[in-house]
């Protein structure tokens, strides 16, 4: 017979798989099925599962409460400017892209101040006409939004309507992104609070 709190403890608290609390108590994954039935203890989704293994050490962002004028002004911007110039279509990522240096440096001082994000899970792609130089864009973005270069992705625009003379920057247009999608809800969630509360 195994304990139901003790069960309870590895799964919730602990957050190890059936399969993992299995070779904990050197049972049969069988076993660890038949109690769970029996305890009646509530499965995590697939997406949950999913989420606990790529994220062993819990989220990788900590929203900050407690906001101070600043802080709060900083909210309000970043949540606006995802409204505006966000994208909603990707359900598993924070994305906003821009070429105007200031927009993204507020969205992603939002990110880091406000959101509390893992710095090693920001990325940077770079969408860059192919008469531009790479290398100019790459170091030019790394210093403006402090973001390591081995972090920055650069491509080649591929528009064939496009013409050089028409690039209005040649350090191309960036995409901000944090492969979150607790924190991506939390976003929209707030977003649409804000939209609703002024609109």
């Amino acid at each position: 017979m195994i304990n139901k709190k003790v069960l309870r403890h590895l799964y919730n608290n602990k957050k190890l798989s059936m399969m993992e609390i299995a070779e904990r108590l050197g049972v049969t994954h069988a076993t660890i099925y038949y109690w769970f039935k029996k305890y009646k203890i509530k499965r995590r989704s697939w997406r949950d599962s999913s989420y606990i293994k790529q994220n062993p050490n819990g989220d990788p962002f900590k929203i900050k409460k407690g906001l101070n004028k600043e802080e709060k002004g900083l909210l309000m911007c970043g949540l606006m400017l995802y409204c505006g110039e966000g994208n909603r279509n990707n359900k598993h990522a924070t994305q906003l892209a821009n070429l105007d240096h200031r927009i993204l440096k507020v969205f992603i001082g939002f990110l880091r101040k406000i959101c509390g994000v893992n710095e090693n899970k920001i990325s940077l792609n770079v969408q860059l006409y192919k008469k531009f130089d790479r290398d100019e864009a790459l170091e030019y973005w790394s210093k403006t939004l402090l973001i390591p270069k081995p972090q920055i992705v650069i491509y080649p625009h591929k528009d064939k309507r496009s013409k050089f003379i028409e690039q209005r920057s040649k350090f191309g247009i960036a995409r901000i992104q944090f492969n979150n999608y607790k924190l991506k809800n939390w976003i929209e969630r707030q977003s649409d609070y804000y939209l609703d509360k002024f609109s």
